[in-house]
């Protein structure tokens, strides 16, 4: 049992404070509790995630949710730490040998997480979310896959908070665009008029050649998987960027010194030792899923290319057959 100082939340996220005693045991855990506050964040936002909206999924009274978390506010944290968790599958199934792979699935990882519940980012961070199981857990992979970063434990947990801070501002950024419209022709005209008498001269040839205004992507109406396909570049050229600078600080570093960790007991040897089997099977499983796809791919370029064969063949038998006349 958790001692009484400890936050009801994370008792909660870790599965250490006993279910209710009373009211719907059978029908309602807090998992289903969060998985379903989360599909309504998912389809209307966060503002619509009440403890009354969920209860009413279940058809059950509100007082039957507050038997199970405490606050909307706690419940936002543990859907928060549930979404964002989906970010360290990417992670996994990167070889830890190779740091720069598996900061840039990280990075990549946490974006995409943020794109499937923009909402996430409306959700204000308590200290208490970074100590739940599924953030501990994304910090674990996280650290895995930079197992061949040459530099110190606390060093590595500023790197995975450079990065993590990183995807979430991009992430804002990208909502922001994404929901944007089309920028009016007067306000246009206002800018250019604003900065070609502003004293701007850095900003003007920008502004004049249309390029501050994206000319090249903007429309009457945007076109959402252009948006994406730009979103995607500019996490690309994100990604590069920040790995290219972390390679050169890391290299003019003066070496570091970590802690070495004490050994591992029986049991967690046996934790340890499970945790890296899932890992591999996972990656198996991945490796198996790309062969497949790899196969099906291979079937289909080879079918294409008997069906020209067949085509090329009955081709010159026409080019050699003698005119009728």
């Amino acid at each position: 049992m958790p001692d009484s100082s400890t936050p009801r939340i994370l008792a909660l996220a870790w599965g250490l404070e006993a279910a209710p005693q009373r009211g719907p045991k059978r029908e309602l855990s807090l998992e289903r509790i969060v998985d379903a506050a989360i599909e309504i964040a998912d389809a209307e936002g966060i503002a619509a995630v009440t403890m009354q909206r969920v209860a009413k999924v279940f058809g059950f009274s509100t007082m039957a949710l507050y038997r199970y978390v405490s606050t909307k506010d706690d419940l936002h944290q543990l859907m928060f730490d549930a979404a964002l968790s989906e970010s360290s599958a990417p992670i996994a199934t990167v070889d830890d040998d190779d740091w720069r792979a598996g900061l840039g699935a990280l990075l990549r990882g946490l974006v995409a997480a943020y794109r499937a519940h923009p909402w996430a980012l409306d959700i204000s961070l308590t200290p208490d979310v970074h100590f739940m199981p599924g953030q501990m857990r994304f910090v674990d992979t996280s650290l895995r896959a930079m197992r061949d970063l040459p530099v110190s434990g606390p060093t590595k947990l500023g790197v995975l908070v450079v990065v993590s801070a990183f995807a979430r501002g991009l992430a804002a950024v990208e909502r922001e665009v994404l929901a944007g419209t089309a920028l009016q022709p007067e306000i246009r005209a206002l800018i250019e008029e604003a900065v070609r008498t502003a004293g701007l001269p850095d900003l003007r040839p920008l502004v004049a050649s249309g390029a501050y205004f994206d000319d090249e992507s903007r429309g009457a109406a945007p076109d959402p998987a252009v948006a994406v396909t730009e979103a995607n570049a500019i996490l690309d050229f994100g990604a590069q960027v920040l790995l290219a600078g972390l390679d050169v600080v890391i290299e003019q570093m003066p070496p570091e010194s970590d802690e070495v960790a004490p050994p591992l007991d029986p049991v967690e040897q046996l934790e340890a030792a499970e945790a890296e089997l899932v890992r591999h099977r996972e990656l198996r499983k991945q490796a198996q899923r790309r062969v497949q796809q790899l196969e099906r791919e291979e079937a289909a370029l080879q079918k294409a290319r008997d069906r020209a064969k067949e085509l090329a063949k009955a081709h010159a038998k026409f080019a050699a057959k003698p005119d009728a006349d």
